[in-house]
């Protein structure tokens, strides 16, 4: 399991197989309680570089946004990046007339989506790329952020949007701002951590990374209360820094780690493990809410969390595991 998404009345979730190379998505109309596997989306993840007819690239993690008109699935780590498109919340999926600026999409793996003012901007591999036309064509918008390589501008691992400015986090080149659509990026974090996904609450952005082994604080959470001037450190009453994802609900501000699912109720001060002894095994990477629950991956499965609970903390309830 690696997102989920709600769409209307549907919850999607994406999952993948590392040994067989198979990406799916399931749909959910009762919030997670019964899946159905989305038997029409499919994803072709092997090659031919010549050497090797057909073989497996890697699996190939999806993320979702809406745009109001279309459900937009991204595909990641693949062979050919793409963006496959759906008029009915996720039923059926087409990738026709769906067309990339540059002729190499191999670097184009898509790892995260935002929207503002109509224009769909997506995180790759290779920087960002935005549509302004629901998603048929997508022109680079790298102005600003880094092009180490001959080919590629640095990895785009989260996006968010605050106000009219949307923020870029990156894998070791740190968090980049726009505030003119994407025409052009300024660096707003010059730190070098592996950050991974980005979360706004009212006027506040923060960023989470996961720590280097043996170095806690190049992981945790990060706030910036100056639209991304500075940051400081939000984690100080966060026992484990080695956090993979971040979601905001309200005032609630959520972090998976590779051993708990954490809240906050005051911008990251205090932190309170809502685990309640389920086995989340390895780095939570999907966290999402629809407005009743929270739900988060492991690899234990698919769990969720009432959100109506989260003011009573001191209630001793259990996380309610998700039949397969």
């Amino acid at each position: 399991m690696n997102h989920f998404y709600a769409s209307g009345g549907n919850l999607l979730a994406s999952t993948y197989c590392s040994l067989c190379s198979q990406t799916y998505i399931f749909i959910s109309t009762d919030d997670g309680s019964t899946w159905k596997l989305d038997t029409t989306f499919h994803v072709d993840n092997h090659f031919d570089n010549g050497y090797l007819t057909n073989g497996i690239y890697l699996p190939a993690p999806i993320t979702f946004i809406n745009d109001g008109n279309y459900l937009f699935a991204g595909i990641g780590q693949v062979y050919k990046g793409d963006i496959y498109r759906s008029t009915d919340r996720g039923v059926t999926w087409s990738d026709k007339g769906i067309t990339w600026a540059e002729t190499d999409s191999n670097s184009e793996d898509i790892n995260c989506f935002c929207e503002l003012n109509g224009n769909i901007f997506a995180g790759t591999d290779d920087g960002v790329f935005v549509s302004t036309d629901h998603g048929i064509t997508w022109d680079p918008a790298n102005v600003g952020i880094p092009k180490p390589t001959f080919y590629y501008h640095v990895p785009v691992s989260g996006l968010v949007v605050k106000g009219n400015s949307v923020f870029a986090s990156t894998w070791g080149s740190g968090i980049f701002r726009s505030t003119d659509d994407g025409a052009t990026w300024t660096l707003a974090n010059t730190t070098n951590y592996s950050f991974e996904a980005l979360a706004t609450v009212g006027s506040d952005v923060f960023a989470v990374a996961f720590n280097d082994q043996g170095k806690p604080s190049t992981g945790g959470v990060f706030i910036s209360k100056d639209n991304g001037e500075t940051w400081q450190h939000a984690d100080a009453d966060l026992p484990d820094h080695r956090v993979g994802i971040i979601c905001a609900s309200g005032p609630y501000l959520f972090a998976g780690t590779e051993t708990a699912i954490f809240v906050s109720t005051d911008l990251g001060s205090i932190w309170t493990d809502i685990s309640n002894g389920a086995p989340f095994s390895g780095a939570t990477t999907a966290l999402w809410t629809n407005g009743a629950y929270l739900f988060a991956n492991s690899w234990g499965g698919v769990w969720r969390y009432p959100l109506f609970l989260l003011p009573a903390f001191t209630r001793n309830l259990k996380i309610e595991k998700l039949p397969k």
